[in-house]
Formats: C-alpha cells, sequence, structure tokens
C-alpha cells in the first residue's frame, strides 16, 4: 500500500516547506527519498522516489534546470531543494518545467536541517509497508487457516478493514507465451509495482501482494461492477509493460460476504485462471459471476466423473480424429457454439457449407445420435465444457 506525495508533503508543513511548482502531481507515489547532488546521481533513481538536494555539486541556473529535468526523467515522484549557499533562488524556468510536466517542486530555507524531512519521509513510508505486509500475511493466514481467526481478523481491524466487509480477491498471472513458464522476478517487480500504483490512486480499501509468483489485488467494500471496471484499467496499465512474447490473465473471484470467506474467493479466482488458460483467453478480464454454468461445473471435485462424462459422450469422436487426421471435434464444438448454424461454422472454419452438412452426418455417425435433438446438444455441450476444466 504505497504513500501518495500528498499525504508526505502534509505530514511535513511544519518544517516550513513550500510547494513550489507541479501541484497536480502530488498525488504520486513515494517509495523512498533520495539525495541527488548531480545530474550523474540522478540515474541511480528506481522510480517514485523523493529527491533531495542542496544544490552542493551545481553552480549555474542551467545546471540546476539540467539537474531537474534529469531527476524527472529518471521518474521520481517529486524534488525538494534547500535554499541556501548553494542555491539561492529557483528560476523561473525550472518552476516552468515543474509545472509543464506536473512534476512537484518544493523548497526548503537553508535553517531547516533536510534530514528531519527526509526521516519523517521514510517513516511514513516504512509503516505504509509494514501495514501492507501485515495485511498480505492476513490474507494468506485467512486463505489457508480460515478457522483460525485470531490469525487474521485483528490485523484486518487493526488496519481498519472491518470483518463484516465483503471481499474479493482477483488473481493476475503473467506467463511466457512460449513455455508457460512465470515471467522472471525482475519482471514480476514492475508489475507488482504498476498494480500497487494504480491500487493506491483508487482507494485505500484495496492492496495488492505477491503469493505463489501470482498478483494478488484484495477489494474491501466494492460492488463487482466497480471491480471489474478498475481491473480493465489496471489491465491497460499493465498492458505497456508486457512484451509480445508474454501473456496475462486477470480473474476475479467471488464476492465473499464477509472476512472468513476470503479463501473461497482466492480458489474461485483460481479456478477462473485455469480455466482461462486452458481456453488460452488471455489478456482478458473474467470475472467468476459470469462464468454462467461453468460456475457449477467447476464446482465438482470428484475428477473420475468428469473424466467418465466427456469420455462418454465425446471419446469416439477424439480417437476417430486421432486415427484418421480428421477434425471433427472441433466442428462439432463450433456447431454446438453456433448453435447449429451450418453457414456460421463454414464461415469460422472456412468450409464450403456442403463439407459442413458432411462432416454433421460423419459426426453423428460417429457418435450415434441426433444432433437435432436439444437433449443430444445439451449433453454435448456440457461434455465440451467439462473437458475445458479437466
Amino acid at each position: 500500500m504505497a504513500v501518495k506525495l500528498r499525504e508526505l508533503y502534509e505530514s511535513v508543513k511544519k518544517f516550513d516547506i513550500e510547494l513550489l511548482a507541479g501541484s497536480k502531481g502530488l498525488d504520486n507515489i513515494v517509495r523512498w527519498v533520495h539525495m541527488v547532488e548531480s545530474i550523474n546521481l540522478s540515474v541511480f533513481l528506481e522510480g517514485h522516489e523523493v529527491a533531495f538536494t542542496t544544490g552542493v555539486g551545481i553552480n549555474e541556473d542551467e545546471d540546476l534546470l539540467e539537474l531537474v529535468m534529469h531527476t524527472h526523467v529518471n521518474n521520481a515522484s517529486g524534488m525538494v531543494i534547500n535554499i541556501g549557499p548553494h542555491i539561492k533562488l529557483i528560476p523561473d524556468d525550472v518552476i516552468k518545467f515543474c509545472n509543464d510536466n506536473d512534476f512537484p517542486l518544493f523548497q526548503v530555507p537553508w535553517n531547516i536541517y533536510m534530514a528531519e524531512i527526509m526521516r519523517e519521509f521514510t517513516y511514513k513510508i516504512t509503516v505504509s509497508d509494514i501495514m501492507n505486509m501485515e495485511l498480505s500475511n492476513a490474507v494468506k493466514n485467512a486463505i489457508f487457516f480460515h478457522d483460525q481467526e485470531s490469525l487474521y481478523v485483528p490485523h484486518f481491524e487493526r488496519h481498519a478493514f472491518q470483518a463484516h466487509w465483503s471481499y474479493c480477491l482477483t488473481v493476475v498471472e503473467v506467463i511466457e507465451k512460449k513455455n508457460k513458464k512465470i515471467i522472471t522476478s525482475k519482471k514480476r517487480k514492475k508489475i507488482l509495482k504498476c498494480i500497487e500504483n494504480y491500487s493506491t490512486d483508487i482507494n485505500k480499501r484495496t492492496f495488492t501482494f505477491e503469493l505463489d509468483k501470482r498478483f494478488v489485488i484484495v477489494f474491501a467494500k466494492y460492488t463487482n461492477e466497480k471491480i471489474e471496471e478498475i481491473v480493465d484499467k489496471i489491465k491497460k496499465k499493465c498492458e505497456v509493460l508486457l512484451s509480445e512474447k508474454e501473456e496475462m490473465y486477470f480473474c476475479i473471484g467471488y464476492s465473499a460476504k464477509n472476512i472468513k470467506c476470503i479463501g473461497k474467493s482466492y480458489q474461485k479466482a483460481l479456478n477462473v485462471l485455469k480455466l482461462q488458460k486452458k481456453k488460452n483467453n488471455y489478456n482478458e478480464v473474467t470475472s467468476y459471476k459470469n462464468l454462467g454454468l461453468y460456475k457449477l461445473l467447476l464446482s465438482l471435485e470428484d475428477n473420475e466423473i468428469i473424466e467418465e462424462y466427456y469420455k462418454e459422450n465425446l471419446e469416439s469422436l477424439m480417437k476417430f480424429d486421432d486415427l484418421n487426421d480428421t477434425d471433427y471435434v472441433d466442428v462439432l464444438r463450433c456447431y454446438l457454439e453456433f448453435n447449429g448454424s451450418v453457414k456460421e461454422v463454414a464461415a469460422r472454419l472456412f468450409y464450403h457449407r456442403n463439407t459442413i452438412n458432411y462432416k454433421i452426418k460423419k459426426i453423428e455417425e460417429i457418435l450415434e445420435c441426433n444432433l437435432s435433438e436439444l437433449e443430444i446438444r445439451l449433453k454435448l455441450i456440457v461434455a465440451f465444457m467439462l473437458l475445458d476444466i479437466k
């Protein structure tokens, strides 16, 4: 749960700190502080820091402008300049640059000990980090030890998250397309920051952490519609970080009625993830509540029954395809998806309609059924859906 620059600024106003420019950037996220006395040092910024400078490493106004510009380019959240023997006045062109780029610029008089401001900033950031860690651990305990309420309820309530609120967990996974492996820890760190930054912009009732190399976003007291809207915006923010070789899944779980049911929300999100990966539906936001019949099928725990059902209805057709190098399974699935429209199936699979008619008759012979019967179609549709969740 990252801290906004606005909150930090409010906490140090007693130190005679003055905002000179870039007020529109006060909602920037801050993760740490950094002394930047020269352009060369600005390259060590990792992003989302507040840069402090006394000006000891610069001599002219042009150098100060260049330092501010480099600090901004290196993704600092704002800059604090100590006015004194090295920088007597902040030039108009520096102020203009900061206003034009919504880059918050503060000045502090020389008699103010800047270390006090830095200490206040780091304290607030550390408290926020500890809060996020405690909440994250509490969610994990709620997932894996839901019967032991003492391991998570007090931690939630200490940070103003009420036990009777509704909770919904979203799972985000990013994998490499070629080998289907989870992306590297370095890349995950960037995406986690991106999710956290946007989440912090929204509300204090949401936070993000990593679990089993996936990202978990916790929403407290949100409607499903609002969650879908937020997750869609997060997806768009994260997409710019992905390469063409990577794919991302956004899976919204069950909306739990209270804190004790968080584990159910997490499990449903994982079920959605399993289904989406099986169907190769990446870069989409999928909510458990919109899965229709899949919600019922995903709740089945007896894998033998699942396997028995789809084999009973589809195995003979699968074996025929394997032995004869045909595509009857794909044709049948498409035929069912288009509610028996030969025209649409032909268009989708790039076949002539006569060819589709022939294939449908052949499928009926192999399965010994009449595809015009509603009950037969329903049985086959369910069989395909079970095959998806296998």
